[in-house]
């Protein structure tokens, strides 16, 4: 029986898995209350991506046979697949306590920090992995992802070149390597990572759509075009591939097409703020401005509300510099970074992760803010918004302190369906309206490169301390820059389209 289990294990590695899934059945006919067959099952359970029934497979081994490594390690997979990162955590720590040279288990730890963003202590295990195994490709894979997220491309490409060169057929490796040489600014290098990795695996949606990225900000628009349509013929269902090609289309001057590709995106996914933008953009500059404008919503769709004193605070004014306070202490906060629409000032990670501190009462007013604007919202029949509202609502938040001339460029919110912002803090130079608007909020205004020089209505507010604006998530807006030494503190917020839990 040993010789079976060990041509079944042969199985699993070939990724055989229905001749594996065959000889299987019978080992359990045979041995059902055998540990290692029970191993044998849990892992062809996880290779099928079945975690919930490998975790009863992997608990029933432990109870067969006890702890070992191996067990423990499919244990920690299967906890980490169904995102329960503190179990998985503890088992994997286990691992290392029982064989402290397993690299494999100092891999795993370190991927399970870095899914927590506990990112110096994933480092501290990954490189203990490559201590004990300088070429442990799951450890490089790791470590390079790591480096991407604390905005370090340039050692991040680095770490991905040297797992290109010890597993150069995992084309996933390529194409991380590709986004890091992206960010790196290195455009042909990445392009040339995009095209390896397509060599190997052509059928990844993602790799096509970076491709088209890549040769979009390469100024070659028809490349970026033709790789779009290809990631569409690979994912029929799936809507992005046909918003970047709509994107695209506009940019090159072709809003009729664009309409198309965003009317067929909305198809898939309906309400998706950046089809809903390029609808907009593409009827205006088609001229059919009415059809735009009813899109739009700007004078049905913004709204302002000013924020009462929220219990525990003494008055609006108290709880904003509760906020601020909060604010410009919070860890996360960081110039300019990647990836956000900030110039000149800083911005921190999501609020409601951690110690919200005050934080938690702006949250509840949000949510009642929300409920409130819902019941009031009249919009006409068949328009996009407020489409599919998850329930219960699932919010993230994010500060912004901007210096002089601090702005943010126009852009939209893709992941959400209603955004926000809240005023903490604003300058005295702020603007008094008239032709001096500095600091203020501006709607419907999108980026150069969509509007191809076609007049668009926009609409303006001007920031109050305490005040809160709500709006649709696909509209384009900016702040203006404005002058003065006195820093502008405003906390912005999503309402996510998936539903929260």
């Amino acid at each position: 029986m040993t010789q079976d289990l060990a041509a079944i294990s042969g199985l699993l590695k070939q990724r055989d898995l229905a001749a594996a899934r065959d000889a299987l059945s019978s080992a359990l006919t045979e041995r059902p209350d055998d540990a290692d067959v029970a191993d044998l099952q849990a892992e062809l359970l996880l290779l099928e991506r079945r975690p919930e029934s490998a975790l009863q497979a992997v608990r029933r081994a432990l109870r067969l046979g006890g702890e070992t490594t191996g067990r423990l390690g499919r244990l920690g997979r299967c906890l980490n697949n169904l995102g329960d990162l503190i179990e998985a955590e503890r088992a994997f720590r286990r691992v290392v306590e029982m064989e402290a040279g397993n690299p494999d288990g100092y891999a795993n730890l370190g991927h399970i920090l870095r899914r927590q963003r506990r990112f110096q202590e994933a480092e501290e295990a990954l490189l203990k992995a490559l201590d004990l195994e300088s070429e442990h490709v799951g450890a490089l894979r790791t470590l390079g992802i790591l480096r991407l997220a604390t905005g370090t491309p340039a050692a991040a490409a680095e770490v991905f070149r040297c797992a290109v060169s010890n597993a150069p057929d995992q084309p996933g490796l390529q194409a991380y390597l590709g986004i890091a040489l992206h960010r790196s600014g290195d455009l042909a290098g990445a392009e040339e990572a995009y095209r390896r990795a397509l060599e190997v695996d052509d059928s990844d949606v993602e790799t096509w759509l970076n491709l088209g990225i890549t040769l979009q900000d390469r100024d070659r628009l028809d490349a970026a075009i033709e790789a779009y349509e290809e990631a569409g013929l690979r994912a029929p269902g799936n809507a992005a591939p046909r918003h970047r090609l709509a994107e695209a289309l506009m940019i090159a001057g072709h809003p009729d097409r664009a309409l198309a590709a965003a009317k067929r995106a909305d198809e898939l996914d309906p309400g998706h703020p950046t089809g809903v933008a390029v609808r907009i953009a593409a009827l205006q500059a088609l001229d059919r401005r009415d059809e735009a404008d009813a899109l739009l919503g700007l004078d049905s769709l913004v709204t302002s509300i000013d924020l009462e004193c929220p219990p525990g605070f003494p008055d609006v004014s108290a709880f904003n510099t509760a906020l601020a306070r909060h604010v410009l202490a919070h860890p996360t906060l960081s110039y300019e970074p990647e990836g956000h629409a900030t110039r000149r000032g800083r911005h921190t990670r999501d609020l409601l992760l951690g110690d919200k501190g005050p934080v938690a009462a702006l949250e509840a007013e949000i949510r009642n803010a929300v409920d409130g604007y819902l019941e009031r919202l009249q919009p006409p029949p068949g328009h996009p918004f407020p489409g599919f509202v998850p329930r219960p609502h699932r919010l993230t938040m994010w500060a912004v302190v901007m210096d002089t001339e601090g702005h943010q460029l126009p852009h939209i919110h893709p992941a959400a369906w209603l955004s926000g912002v809240y005023y903490v803090e604003l300058p005295d130079s702020l603007g008094a309206g008239g032709d001096d608007v500095g600091g203020w909020i501006e709607f419907g205004l999108a980026p150069d490169e969509l509007r191809r020089g076609v007049e668009t209505p926009v609409r303006l507010f001007r920031p109050a301390e305490g005040r809160m604006c709500l709006f649709p998530s696909y509209l384009y807006h900016r702040t203006i820059p404005f002058a003065g030494e006195h820093r502008r503190i405003s906390i912005a917020f999503d309402l996510l389209r998936k539903p929260g839990s």
